[in-house]
């Protein structure tokens, strides 16, 4: 199976790292496995991260992992599943430069947060899944990635079946368990991806308006009150767009900011680095479907404009 993970960020060098790992185990062949590449934009980080490696760092074990890195997505021509590991912000742009080197056969899983990159792969020349991960992970420079904790990792097709695809993602699964991230299929992947976004809208712009860690956000009732508001808010929208829901959204929340104490969300991490973050693909998408279907969602257009604020401020 051959396989192309888009993006070197926290999470495409995870899973990078952690590929190469089971296959270097299972091969015993070395270095640069044929069948793993990760697909970068930026020629010098990709000539950096092939020549140097993935230090990958798992509380006190720290292990160099050498997959395959290019710039060239004529890597995508013959692989069989390709991860979109990219910010939300560059789905539309990522896929530009790979759709044309993708098949029917090609099975494309994406891996972002929120819902903003659902209407992008709809439009892929290939069969579409995605992954719903809660695994953690830090990324502290170009090719160092930390490991933030376990978590679990639903994947799941969103473009009509074939026998494939389901082989495809059956495999990929398989993967991801063999290689130490447990994981498992949903046959109501928007399901899964509401629940996440829920968590997302309670939890990311929060952390990164006050500068703190997730946990730190149960300590003041202020803010606890505010995770409850943007999250009702978004349970609307969700209910008015006849998403299922399970468990109550404010409740989950909660559990995950308590269970992630320590963790610095992906929010936080990119307004530290003074990146663009992915708010509208977050907050931002609810608003934009509340307005669409007359619902007020005043509570996430405050954390929106609180967050373009900050990124706005950056020198």
């Amino acid at each position: 199976m051959r396989i192309v993970i888009v993006g070197p960020g926290a999470l495409g060098s995870l899973l990078a790292a952690r590929f190469f790992l089971l296959y270097q185990e299972n091969s015993r062949t070395g270095n640069d496995h044929p069948f793993l590449h990760l697909l970068d934009y930026r020629p010098e980080r990709a000539e950096l991260l092939h020549s140097r490696g993935i230090l990958f760092e798992e509380g006190e074990r720290k292990v160099l992992c050498h997959p395959h890195v290019t710039v060239d997505p004529d890597v995508c021509r013959t692989c069989d599943v390709l991860f979109s590991c990219v910010k939300s912000t560059a789905v539309a742009s990522a896929l530009a430069r790979v759709t044309p080197y993708l098949s029917s056969r090609t099975l494309l899983i994406a891996m972002q947060n929120g819902i903003g990159h659902l209407d992008a792969i709809s439009h892929s020349p290939c069969a579409t899944g995605v992954g719903i991960t809660s695994e953690g992970a830090t990324l502290i420079g170009p090719g160092h990635v930390c490991y933030g904790g376990r978590g679990v990792t639903r994947l799941g097709l969103l473009s009509s079946r074939s026998d494939s695809s389901d082989k495809a993602l059956e495999n990929i699964i398989a993967l991801f368990n063999a290689a130490g991230m447990t994981a498992e299929r949903t046959v109501e992947p928007l399901k899964d991806i509401w629940a996440k976004l829920f968590i997302n809208i309670g939890i990311n712009a929060l952390t990164a308006i006050h500068g703190c860690r997730n946990g730190e956000l149960l300590n003041s009732p202020s803010t606890r009150k505010s995770i409850e508001k943007a999250v009702r808010e978004a349970e609307m929208v969700a209910v008015a767009k006849n998403i299922p829901i399970d468990a109550d959204p404010v409740q989950a929340t909660f559990a995950v900011c308590k269970a992630t104490q320590h963790n610095i969300s992906s929010m936080l991490q990119d307004v530290l680095q003074k990146r663009l973050t992915e708010i509208d693909a977050i907050n931002g998408a609810i608003v934009a479907t509340g307005s669409e279907l007359g619902i007020a969602t005043p509570v996430n257009t405050e954390l929106v404009r609180q967050v373009k604020e900050l990124e706005a401020s950056y020198t």
